[in-house]
């Protein structure tokens, strides 16, 4: 009986991957601007992966998003990216205009990233292509696309 279980959670796992990759491809299709976005914030969050405590250095990561007020943001690290509402929420370095702490933004409205001179390895980062692989269990909270794995045709268990 217990391997019967075993088979029965190995099966739900799979179909839940499988769900899980067809909700990313439709959003990917739905939503371009925004998987470019999430392309961005993903790459940022690979990076700090490989850091030693998982957070960069103060001055060693800057991000420039378009909003109404602060434009460049000395990032600490991305804490979680919801795929629902479409934003990122990042712990923040102080500068002269924002003290330290988290801000949530739109992620449509990330517009670039950079790393000065040998701030940390990026290991000659040319750009995205195809769907990029989740991140591990480094602590980042990546929400998955949750109203597009709903309108899947995806098989249920």
């Amino acid at each position: 009986m217990s391997r019967k279980k075993d088979d029965e959670k190995q099966k739900e796992k799979h179909l839940a991957e499988f769900r899980e990759q067809l909700a990313y491809e439709r959003l990917q299709e739905r939503n371009p601007v925004q998987w470019v976005a999430f392309q961005r914030a993903h790459k940022i969050v690979d990076i700090q992966e490989q850091l030693e405590g998982g957070s960069f250095p103060d001055g060693a990561c800057f991000l420039h998003a378009t909003t109404v007020g602060s434009q460049h943001f000395r990032v600490k690290k991305i804490t979680g990216i919801d795929l629902d509402t479409f934003q990122v929420s990042i712990e923040i370095y102080a500068d002269d205009e924002l003290e330290e702490g988290i801000v949530v933004l739109p992620l449509e409205q990330l517009e670039w990233f950079g790393f000065p001179a040998r701030a940390v390895p990026t290991h000659h980062f040319q750009g995205f292509i195809g769907i990029a692989p989740m991140p591990g269990q480094g602590g980042v909270s990546v929400k998955a696309p949750r109203a597009e794995a709903e309108q899947t045709d995806a098989p249920k268990a």
